[in-house]
């Protein structure tokens, strides 16, 4: 949390989540509702994310940085029934802007995290202490389990349907190419609202019950302290990070002894940030790519050479190609269209299924 840090068990995170529940479920929410949430990395991300699967709901993070236009689009296009804000955050009073959107759209009810009063998300917990727990239709593997929109960088944002299959799967190989498992502890500072931090963050760390680290603004002294205290061991940030993290003062002398591999991916890692990574903070680096619609898909091994020319090779549960212009294959050392297929692919977009782009034998075509 911002100036502060709070610890929470496995246990009493599912207390949370579990009256979180109750308080959606009293809110009309049920099977296959959408709640959305802009809320940046805290623990209500993950109780209200917890609390969707129980009651069979569908979860729509929101990114921090979005406001009223692309709010007011993706909340009316998903048909939201619910909103959960953060009552201020980096000097944007986000309750304000959801109380407004909360009013034109109809929604059932805004609750806003660290808040007062009536809205409160907090409050609003702590007054369902002691009832029955909420029993809703349990997602099935092969349920819409998250609704998350692209950046909208090349039109109207779309909103990309995951299951927990697509998921899991897509979060289950890329731990086994990474060798993390029960000993790790992940530090997690990219957004929870993106699907890199959703996964890699969030979700991994529910699948392996391992320790989760947040942070919601980044500062390089404070996350190397927080590395050092809670004895990280795997990171996944853009480039910047990185380079921001290996350039503090004497850090070869202050780096988190456990920590052993810093992963990105979003861009081009240029090879004196490598290079600054691996003698500065003694880490193995690895690159990977992926987009909304199908997480990761490529990676590299862990500190190959190969990471500063290249993203890796598909992991086992997909496959890519590049084709030509017309539609054959492109000869090796060429530019062509890049396809994925595989178990973590999107099942569609909502209300837009025909700019899925799929292709003959489950092609995605990537664009």
């Amino acid at each position: 949390e911002q100036g502060s840090l709070l610890r929470l068990s496995y246990r009493e995170l599912a207390g949370r989540a579990a009256r979180a529940a109750r308080v959606l479920a009293a809110c009309g929410v049920g099977r296959g509702d959408v709640v959305a949430f802009q809320l940046p990395n805290c623990w209500q991300f993950a109780a209200v994310h917890l609390a969707c699967v129980r009651l069979g709901a569908v979860s729509n993070p929101l990114m921090p940085i979005f406001r009223h236009r692309e709010l007011s689009f993706m909340l009316r296009h998903g048909e939201a029934r619910v909103l959960i804000a953060p009552a201020r955050f980096r000097g944007f009073d986000h309750g304000a802007l959801a109380r407004q959107l909360g009013q034109e759209l109809r929604l059932a009810r805004v609750l806003l995290a660290d808040g007062e009063g009536e809205g409160s998300f907090e409050a609003a917990l702590g007054a369902t202490e002691g009832e029955a727990c909420a029993s809703g239709a349990r997602l099935q593997p092969n349920d819409v389990m998250q609704l998350l929109y692209t950046s909208g960088t090349t039109g109207e944002p779309k909103g990309a349907l995951h299951t927990s299959n697509t998921i899991l799967s897509a979060v289950r190989e890329y731990a086994r190419r990474m060798g993390i498992g029960e000993s790790d502890v992940i530090f997690m500072p990219s957004p929870l609202g993106h699907q890199l931090g959703f996964c890699y963050g969030l979700q991994m760390a529910l699948m392996l019950g391992i320790p989760l680290v947040l942070t919601d603004v980044w500062n390089p002294e404070r996350v190397l302290e927080l590395m050092r205290e809670h004895g990280a061991t795997f990171t996944f940030g853009a480039t910047p990070f990185r380079a921001d993290l290996a350039a503090l003062p004497g850090v070869e002398s202050r780096r988190p002894p456990r920590l052993r591999m810093f992963a990105s991916s979003g861009a081009p890692i240029p090879p004196p940030v490598v290079e600054a990574a691996r003698s500065r903070l003694g880490v193995k680096v690895a690159t990977c790519w992926g987009m909304t619609e199908c997480a990761s898909v490529t990676i590299t091994p862990p500190d190959e050479y190969k990471v500063l020319e290249s993203d890796g090779c598909a992991l086992p549960n997909g496959e890519v190609r590049v084709l030509a212009a017309d539609g054959s294959e492109a000869p090796r050392g060429t530019v062509g269209a890049l396809q994925v297929r595989g178990s973590s692919l999107f099942v569609g977009y909502l209300k837009r299924p025909e700019l899925s782009r799929l292709h003959e034998g489950g092609w995605f075509d990537t664009g």
